[in-house]
């Protein structure tokens, strides 16, 4: 006798069917809704470390990380690069393609600055602005004037640098001077026109695919840190005022802080062996600090010995040294420092004279090559590496010129 093959399943009551299937539909779905946890989360860890970007429309936009290292040299063509930082913030015309993939090749971001609000008269592309954008003269900066950063002309030539930025290689750009709203312009800037411009500027940046910062500008932070990857601020722990900077690190985007050294460098192009000396005090601390430009290679340090007063004093750089065993040698140098000053102002005079269209930019005009640094004082370095609100900044020493003389914290 046959009988028809039954499978177990067929032969469940309907009743059972059902518990049976509705337990096998909650199982997979507990598993479907896990797998899709575990999925998420690995996505969320690869974005996490993702870290060095951020997007900006379609483009990825380099972004750096709060904390990071770093390099300003803005006088002359960078020719040592050897600093062991992160990222370097260059001048934009003095250094050529070939500098800026050097400094790539060996794992450095390069930012190239420029002066975005103001007309220097020594730059290569001046023939293109109209003297009628042309507003007040900057104080303390001869050949430099504010530029009225409404103008499409002005933007035109501000886009034209930032292809220039983009065809040598430049991972971002500083565009300096955007805070014409704080000082006596001569041609009615406001916050709002700042605000106006950077953004102008972000998006022309960004089009590039260059990332770009805010320079100084503390009072318009809230409307453009959006936009921006960095801040570049100057003397921040001077002015007591790194809180309001503080909002970038607080979204891990670097403050690239910059504080001055007391130095003074001649910039008539020549190599100084003058000794110079400016007061420093700080929580009634008083300061001497000393100061020596360069001597030629072949000249002998101790033909250039620079002294110092002070027992703060802790560091000299290279070819100097000081002498301060004896009270004898303090009271050489007060004798002399009358005839020096003297030579030292008759020396300004003739610089001033000689000034032309040709000079460098704003932070040092001259040629010269700086070997020799100030005696950098121990209460400086504290004011600047420990000042308030700003524990996450990158922080830097340097002196006016901003040439490649660099103090870490």
């Amino acid at each position: 006798m046959n009988f028809a093959q039954t499978s177990g399943w067929q032969v469940l009551p309907t009743k059972r069917k059902l518990v049976v299937s509705c337990v096998l539909g909650l199982f997979f779905l507990v598993i479907g809704i896990d797998l899709r946890a575990e999925l998420g989360a690995g996505h969320n860890q690869k974005s996490n470390l993702k870290r060095d970007t951020t997007s900006t429309g379609n483009t990825a936009i380099w972004q750096p990380a709060a904390g990071v290292k770093w390099q300003i040299q803005l006088i002359d063509a960078v020719e040592d690069t050897t600093i062991d930082a992160d990222i370097w913030d260059i001048d934009l015309f003095d250094n050529t393609a070939e500098t800026i993939t050097t400094l790539q090749g060996k794992g450095h971001k390069v930012i190239c600055y420029f002066s975005a609000g103001t007309y220097e008269n020594w730059r290569p592309d001046i023939s293109k602005f109209d003297t009628a954008d042309f507003g007040s003269n900057l104080d303390e900066w001869p050949g430099e004037r504010w530029l009225n950063i409404k103008s499409s002309s002005v933007r035109t030539i501000m886009s034209s640098r930032l292809d220039m930025a983009q065809q040598k290689g430049c991972d971002g750009v500083d565009p300096d001077n955007i805070d014409a709203y704080g000082n006596q312009n001569g041609l009615g800037l406001t916050e709002a026109d700042s605000v106006d411009f950077l953004t102008f500027l972000a998006s022309e940046a960004h089009s590039r695919g260059m990332s770009i910062g805010l320079k100084n500008g503390g009072d318009i932070i809230g409307s453009v840190i959006d936009k921006m990857q960095w801040s570049v601020n100057e003397q921040c722990a001077e002015y007591n005022e790194c809180e309001v900077y503080a909002a970038f690190t607080e979204v891990n985007k670097p403050v690239f802080h910059i504080e001055y050294s007391a130095e003074t460098i001649g910039s008539d192009g020549s190599y100084d062996t003058s000794e110079s000396a400016t007061e420093t005090t700080t929580d009634d601390e008083a300061t001497v600090t000393a100061t020596a430009a360069a001597i030629p290679a072949s000249t002998s340090a101790a033909a250039a010995a620079a002294t110092s007063t002070d027992a703060d004093v802790t560091k000299i750089c290279t070819d100097i040294t000081t002498d301060t065993d004896t009270k004898a040698q303090d009271d050489e140098n007060d004798e002399n420092e009358e005839d020096e000053e003297d030579e030292e102002d008759e020396e300004e005079d003739e610089a001033s004279a000689a000034a032309t269209k040709k000079q460098k930019h704003r932070y040092g005009h001259g040629h010269h090559k700086l070997r020799t640094r100030a005696v950098l004082s121990s209460t400086l370095k504290r004011s600047a590496c420990n000042a308030a609100n700003a524990d996450k900044f990158s922080t830097v020493i340097k002196n006016m010129n901003l040439d490649a003389w660099v103090e870490y914290c």
